[in-house]
């Protein structure tokens, strides 16, 4: 994909390698081709210049791993609050998030990724993942399997209204 830019923000781009400029003396050459490429607009040669640059991440995806990192957060959570009685009747493994797809769900995987280890949201699941419970990579598919519990999971988590979940909501939005 070739990489374009409004005149305005070419202007800044072109007033930065003027800046680079004068503190690296020993690049004037490349920072003057930079400036005479941005200047003349040649985008051919703008990702020689900035490098590869990832097209941004589509409002659904990241919504649709927000939504499960959420409904996992909750299934957790309820799980970890009910008795031990009520924690037989389920597994643990079935509320623990099981990732997404590496090679074949690499847009949900990668953010995913990012969001627990990078900008440490959902740090429970990082504590998981340090014990061994849980691993980003599912390595299948799991987009579909999750739609289905985000589709229950809309009903309960309104019924639940904030509170941890019961046992029944639990199994509700697990389909058992």
């Amino acid at each position: 994909m070739t990489l374009n830019f409004t005149k305005e923000q070419r202007a800044i781009l072109i007033n930065q390698m003027e800046i680079l400029k004068r503190l690296d003396p020993q690049s004037e050459a490349e920072y003057e081709r930079n400036i005479e490429v941005l200047y003349n607009g040649y985008s051919h040669f703008y990702e020689e210049i900035f490098g590869h640059i990832e097209d941004e991440f589509s409002p659904e995806i990241t919504r649709k791993v927000f939504d499960v990192l959420t409904m996992y957060r909750a299934l957790y959570f309820g799980f970890k609050n009910l008795t031990s009685e009520e924690q037989e009747e389920i597994s643990e493994e079935d509320v623990l998030f099981q990732g997404f797809d590496g090679n074949e769900e690499p847009d949900h995987y990668c953010f995913a990724n990012h969001v627990v280890k990078e900008a440490g949201l959902y740090s429970e699941m990082e504590d998981l993942i340090k014990e061994g419970k849980i691993e980003m990579n599912s390595h299948r598919n799991r987009v579909r399997y999750y739609n289905e519990l985000l589709s229950r999971w809309t009903k309960v988590r309104e019924d639940a209204g904030g509170e941890h979940l019961t046992l029944q909501q639990i199994k509700n939005v697990l389909g058992k």
